[in-house]
């Protein structure tokens, strides 16, 4: 019931509530409402000062968020991945989107070089690939002198010009004889097969002597080489990498790159010239290469390829028999995670790290959980590499499994399984090549052939 409020105008004009019986207990619960404290007018205001204060934070969070995690350069088929990452600033994310990315070589013979910190994602089923024909056969040949006894002479030089007529072909030359009573030393050659012996006790004469296909020789010295001295010399292609971290020589370390996803680095060696496999720089998917720290590479697919990843340092120093160098300025590698990739690879190797004529360091190197199908060697720990793990990989390999290859030190080889093997190779092999110190033993445990059962 309600009725008019008749006070003077000093009362409250406003109409009076008389309770019925029905709603009693509104009145009840009303009243306990009306008791209960009163929150102040101005501490709603602040409130909602503080909401909006908050929120306008929120927001230019929210806009300047790209600023704080790094922008997203997506890159399609068809566009130049080296132009997107040269754009990109350090802590930017580059993402190759699925389908086939056929590329040339570009900066420091790769298809994408990378010199700041970035994280590189291949999507499922997006594929960098090398573009058929970039690396032809060349009538230059480079000499490989660093392998079998230490030379007392280190003096040959070629010259003439390969008629290509062998194509990608290695040949070989020793000195078989050393000369008595005044005579010259002799030499033995061949090509094809390391090795091979196609003519042998031919005397050294101090001048041009010819092989075959165009092909000159020379040695300096008619005397004064000791027998079982070894050269190499590759007719082949030039080297070629797929994403190549630092070119060797960098003042200032890259660090913080992460090469990641299910995509694929394919090198196309099959439509392309390799490198010989003795010379100094070979191919790989992934070159990490001088001062480089916190490197991963994780998760992709790795193939038709002389190797995967290849990690190693670099000096300028010049380079002694059996590993030694000069004084020189020496570029170091160092944190490098390689794990859960795939390599599909049943015409190449693996996972180098270290390298002979690459003399910087290699420190603090992890190659784990990964899959490998090789023709050559799988896994090669080499030279100045201190302090690895390479542990629970999974290895199918039609030569070496793990090759602990010339001086490595504290090093870890653990639950690492050879499978598609019944003829019990080893998992594990350490050994170095004449002149060269061998690998520190390092800490074998569960490695096994997975059909022979065999535990190394």
């Amino acid at each position: 019931m309600i009725v008019q409020n008749t006070c003077a105008d000093s009362c409250d004009p406003s109409p009076v509530l008389i309770p019925s019986k029905s709603n009693a207990t509104e009145l009840v619960e009303s009243s306990k409402e009306m008791n209960k404290p009163a929150v102040s007018r101005d501490f709603k205001a602040k409130s909602v000062v503080e909401l909006w204060r908050g929120l306008a934070m929120l927001v230019l969070f929210l806009l300047h968020s790209e600023t704080i995690t790094g922008t997203e350069h997506s890159i399609k088929p068809g566009q130049s991945p080296q132009e997107v990452v040269d754009r990109a600033a350090p802590g930017d994310r580059i993402v190759f989107l699925p389908g086939l990315h056929q590329n040339k070589l570009g900066k420091h013979r790769s298809i994408l070089y990378v010199d700041k910190s970035l994280e590189i994602e291949l999507q499922a089923n997006a594929t960098l690939k090398l573009a058929d024909g970039e690396t032809v056969l060349e009538p230059v040949a480079e000499i490989t002198t660093d392998h079998g006894a230490p030379k007392k002479l280190d003096d040959l030089s070629v010259g003439g010009q390969y008629d290509l007529g062998l194509k990608d072909i290695v040949y070989t030359l020793m000195i078989d004889g050393e000369g008595t009573d005044g005579g010259a030393d002799t030499f033995s050659w061949g090509f094809g097969p390391l090795f091979s012996t196609y003519k042998t006790k031919i005397p050294i004469t101090g001048d041009w002597q010819d092989l075959n296909h165009g092909i000159k020789i020379r040695f300096d010295q008619v005397r004064g080489h000791n027998k079982g001295s070894l050269w190499f010399l590759s007719y082949d292609g030039r080297e070629s990498y797929g994403i190549r971290v630092g070119h060797g020589l960098q003042s200032e370390p890259i660090e913080n790159v992460r090469i990641h996803g299910k995509g694929t680095i394919d090198l196309n060696a099959t439509n392309n010239v390799s490198p010989s496999g003795l010379v100094k720089d070979i191919n790989a998917c992934v070159l990490v290469h001088g001062r480089a720290k916190n490197i991963t590479v994780e998760g992709i697919t790795m193939t038709d390829t002389m190797r995967s990843v290849m990690v190693y340092g670099e000096h300028t120093g010049k380079f002694l028999a059996g590993g030694g160098v000069t004084p020189g300025e020496s570029f170091d590698a160092e944190k490098i995670l390689i794990q859960y990739t795939r390599t599909i690879n049943p015409k190449g190797s693996g996972y180098l790290l270290g390298h002979p004529s690459h003399r910087g360091h290699l420190r603090d190197v992890k190659c784990n959980h990964n899959y490998m199908e090789t023709n050559t060697t799988s896994i090669e720990p080499n030279f100045q590499l201190d302090g690895y793990e390479v542990i629970d990989n999974i290895i199918k390999s039609d030569g070496l499994a793990i090759h602990c290859w010339r001086k490595s030190m504290n090093g870890r080889i653990e639950d690492n399984i050879r499978i598609d093997d019944n003829t019990g190779k080893s998992v594990v092999v350490l050994g170095a090549p004449g002149g060269w110190e061998s690998p520190q033993p390092p800490i074998l445990r569960n490695n096994r052939n997975h059909l022979g059962e065999r535990e190394n």
